[in-house]
């Protein structure tokens, strides 16, 4: 059965020593080393709850208002869990 959360032990195993985190509300970003992040979190860590835990003392992390709450991403992710299209 497949799963239907990304895990930070995913990101790693596919590569990638570095991620980068940005805020779809503001300017907010930075790249985080996945080996500190796997130290932190585990490798089960979901990439959802690594994210969240990133955003520490951001202004608007517990907004009550949904369009100005933090909003943390990882571009990287569609590069790195990419499957090869089939026609």
């Amino acid at each position: 059965m497949a799963r239907d959360v990304i895990t930070l032990g995913d990101v790693a195993e596919r590569g990638a020593e570095m991620i980068e985190i940005r805020c779809g509300r503001c300017d907010r970003a930075g790249r985080l080393s996945v080996e500190r992040l796997l130290a932190e979190h585990g490798p089960g860590a979901a990439m959802g709850y690594v994210l969240h835990a990133q955003v520490g003392d951001c202004q608007n992390k517990d907004s009550g208002q949904m369009p100005s709450r933090c909003d943390p991403y990882c571009p990287d992710l569609p590069r790195l869990f990419r499957t090869p299209e089939t026609n």
